[in-house]
């Protein structure tokens, strides 16, 4: 009953905010049609890599300016999911593990990405670089639906690019100061300009955290959400003539922050104050180098990408998550990659035929160490009393080479039409750190051909009316051990979109729509088995599945100052055929044949109102954003534990006075506790375990003060 209420509570909130914008709306849509100078802006995205109006791509897409990100405090990728209907994304047990649910696709543990992550132009080789601290961002595209055509492997779901600041022509300095609850101190900034004038081009920026945390473990008598973190990147902007650019970039990034903070009970159990003994926590380590060069040849470009990166993480918690010295574990993963892309495109866009070409070649080499102790804090033994031990080594080579044309049939129709092949050639050593006889070698290749056509319409008004058919996969993989299978399928995603964007109101409100359906064949389902041993796994229970969903944006300006933004998806699944014998050795074993998948919420829906009032020689910033989601939000796919619906409310509100501001804000206002993830017993293995839950942050509040020149 009390949930009842909060919920009518909130939803009563936003039909009020509803009814106080709808007037304005509605006596703007009755103006005549001169030009309005507070319109909505023309917004120009990179996500299919070309410069376009967002306006007039097939594909549902959301961007996020540097204002928006400043205004709506998104600090991670975790935090659009207040902004993106029908996306949802947290961080679970340790920095870096992400559960990532788009459109019903969803992230399995140790496994690979749903979406592909590209920052300025450079595809992200690991999940777990998609969570790391976002700052000095010029814009973030969230791009829906399968991405195969152009990004390849692993962009079933979608993709999300993501643009940071450029050197500018002048030079330019930005400095933050932040404290919130929680002991929590930030610190950011950014210095820009010139080296050689319209030739060398610089930006450096960096960001460092110190957060003592919010939530207790009574136990040891510390916060378990601690988190110190430590980023910086460097940009070289090289323009030697006006037909040749070279980007030289570089970033690292250190972050020590707490880990695996469950506590045992029934779903939607109250998590805080954590009891266990151990103070979990995660490492994690990024390094990146890329380089990027275009030139221009006249009636064609030409674009090269090539990136480095490496990627470390260590896990240390307790695994019986009580006050007890009964069993621990810890995980260590490197990963290192290397990628070069090559592209041949079209100089004139508005030609009526635009094409690009381009190859790709991804090599990586990841090591994974797991180990369970039982007995007493490690430091405290001259020896630790190993339990069992984990332990594999995997390479794989990844190439493609993909297409894209678009062709303008008339002035109003368009059709867009892209290709890409993927191979995907797969090695893993599994070995027994005692008897190196027992090494076991795997290899295989994952092939996909990625398909993509959709045909658009413009209307006079520039609105777009389109239908989407695309094809995405998930490259498959080995497990380190065999307690369900060795080797788990390539996952692969048809979808079928067709949609809208429409301009009304002399350019006062957008308004988008779409609605797909997706037929998923192969779906990788995480598992963990603790009964055997640290065994964590990745399987194909779930032969087909099916997913149908609507979605609907809303941005308008009523009136100078004031920007009201609406979304909101529906969706429903359904496993179409379950394959019993996968997990027939498990306590998960079951039939699970028409139920609906898992980690995917029936419904989301987030909204903002930011109005800016003149106020002296400054401005005045109010913003309000609301999030909610819930529906047949089920943990697992025998749908037995169910989430309970979640709604937060983030305010903040800034005074801005040329170079300075100030910045209150508060997240999660009615502090909304929820299982931030859920694990049931039956899914980890152990016949005389218990559900563990890990607590969701709480409310906090806190300021922010920025000066810039």
């Amino acid at each position: 009953m009390a949930r009842r209420k909060k919920s009518l509570q909130t939803i009563s909130w936003m039909a009020l905010v509803s009814f106080a914008v709808t007037p304005a709306v509605a006596e703007a849509a009755a103006a005549d049609s001169a030009p309005v100078a507070f319109g909505l802006e023309e917004v120009i995205v990179t996500a299919r890599k070309r410069n376009e109006n967002i306006r007039d791509i097939p594909d549902t897409i959301q961007a996020i300016s540097a204002e928006t990100l400043e205004r709506a405090d998104v600090r991670s990728v975790t935090d659009i999911k207040q902004l993106v209907s029908n996306f949802q994304v947290v961080e679970a047990q340790q920095p870096g593990v992400v559960l990532i649910n788009i459109r019903g696709i969803g992230q399995t543990r140790n496994g690979e990405p749903p979406i592909a992550v590209v920052v300025d132009g450079v595809q992200q080789n690991s999940p777990n670089q998609i969570t790391q601290g976002l700052f000095d961002i010029e814009r973030i595209e969230v791009l829906k639906g399968p991405q195969g055509a152009l990004y390849g492997r692993n962009a079933l779901g979608g993709a999300i690019n993501i643009t940071t600041k450029a050197p500018g022509d002048d030079l330019a300095l930005l400095a933050e100061l932040g404290y919130a609850e929680g002991k929590e101190f930030i610190a950011r900034g950014s210095v820009s300009g010139p080296l050689v004038a319209d030739k060398v081009g610089f930006r450096i920026s960096g960001s460092y955290k110190d957060r003592e945390g919010q939530i207790d473990n009574i136990t040891v008598g510390e916060k378990v959400d601690f988190d110190k973190t430590k980023a910086i990147r460097g940009t070289l902007v090289f323009t030697p003539n006006e037909n040749l650019s070279i980007d030289l970039r570089g970033s690292y990034y250190d972050q020590r922050a707490g880990a695996a903070w469950y506590r045992s009970g029934p779903v939607n159990a109250s998590r805080d104050p954590v009891v266990a003994n151990i103070l979990g926590h995660g490492d994690r380590e990024l390094a990146d180098l890329s380089a990027k060069i275009n030139y221009d040849m006249g009636a064609v470009s030409l674009s090269s990408v090539s990136s480095y990166s490496s990627i470390k993480s260590f896990l240390y918690e307790d695994l019986d998550y009580e006050a007890l010295d009964l069993v621990r574990a810890s995980q260590r993963m490197n990963v290192k990659a290397y990628s070069q892309e090559l592209r041949l495109a079209s100089s004139d866009q508005d030609a009526r035929l635009s094409w690009m070409v381009g190859a790709y070649y991804l090599h990586t080499d990841r090591d994974i160490d797991t180990i369970l102790y039982a007995g007493t804090d490690l430091t405290a033994l001259p020896m630790p009393i190993l339990l069992a031990m984990a332990s594999a080594s995997g390479k794989n080579a990844a190439y493609a080479a993909f297409g894209q044309a678009i062709y303008n049939v008339t002035d109003a129709w368009r059709l867009t039409l892209g290709l890409r092949y993927d191979i995907d050639d797969r090695d893993m050593r599994d070995q027994a750190p005692v008897v190196p006889t027992a090494q076991v070698d795997f290899d295989t290749k994952f092939k996909s051909l990625q398909p993509k056509i959709s045909l658009s319409y413009s209307f006079e008004d520039k609105s777009l009316a389109y239908a989407t058919i695309a094809k995405g996969f998930r490259s498959g993989g080995f497990n380190d051990n065999d307690v369900v299978t060795r080797l788990y399928k390539k996952e692969q995603v048809w979808s079928y979109e067709a949609g809208f964007k429409a301009i009304l109101a002399n350019n006062l409100v957008n308004v988008n729509g779409a609605v797909y359906y997706m037929d998923i064949k192969d779906r990788q389902v995480a598992g963990l088995d603790l009964s055997t041993g640290p065994a964590q796994f990745i399987a194909n229970p779930i032969p087909k599945s099916h997913v149908i969903g609507v979605e609907l944006e809303l941005l308008a300006r009523p009136m100078e100052g004031l920007d009201v933004t609406v979304g909101g998806g529906l969706q429903t699944s359904k496993i179409d055929e379950y394959d019993q014998s996968v997990f027939a050795n498990t306590l998960a074993n079951g039939n699970y044949k028409g139920n609906k998948l898992n980690q995917m919420p029936g419904y989301t829906l987030n909204a903002a109102v930011q109005y800016t009032y003149p106020i002296a020689s400054g401005n005045l910033i109010s913003r309000v954003d609301v999030s909610g989601s819930g529906g047949a939000y089920y943990w697992e796919i025998n749908n037995v534990d169910h989430r309970k619906e979640v709604w937060t409310v983030d305010l903040r509100l800034a005074y801005e006075n040329g170079p300075y501001s100030i910045t209150g804000f508060v997240r999660n206002l009615f502090d909304k506790r929820y299982d931030l993830e859920f694990v049931p017993a039956v899914f980890s293995g152990v016949a005389t375990g218990q559900d563990l839950g890990a607590a969701s942050p709480p409310r906090q509040f806190g300021v922010i003060g920025k000066v810039s020149f």
